[in-house]
C-alpha cells in the first residue's frame, strides 16, 4: 500500500486527505487538468504551490471501479506507485 493525498470534494468545497492504494489495482492513471483551474480558482485549501500537478487514479474494485485524484504530477505517482520499475514476468 503506497500513502498518497487525496483531493476530496464536499458540501463546503474541497479539502485534502491521505489514501492508501494498492498499485496492483490501479487501472489507468490521466492527468487532472481540471483540478489545476480549480486551484486557480481559489478553491483548494491554502498552501498548495501554484504549479502543483494532479492525476486522476482509475482504480478496480471488482465490478466496479473508482476514479479518485490526488496531488502530484503522473511522472511523481508513477515513481510513487512502482510503476516505473520493471518486473519479471514468470511463466
Amino acid at each position: 500500500m503506497v500513502k498518497l493525498v487525496e483531493v476530496i470534494k464536499s458540501l463546503s468545497g474541497y479539502q485534502l486527505g491521505e489514501v492508501y492504494i494498492n498499485p496492483e489495482h490501479v487501472v489507468a492513471m490521466r492527468q487532472d487538468n481540471r483540478m489545476v483551474s480549480v486551484m486557480k480558482e481559489g478553491l483548494l485549501p491554502e498552501g498548495l504551490n501554484s504549479a502543483q500537478g494532479f492525476t486522476k487514479l482509475y482504480v478496480d474494485r471488482g465490478h466496479a471501479g473508482i476514479d479518485i485524484t490526488v496531488v502530484g504530477d503522473i511522472r511523481h505517482i508513477k515513481e510513487k506507485l512502482g510503476i516505473n520499475a520493471k518486473t519479471l514476468l514468470k511463466g
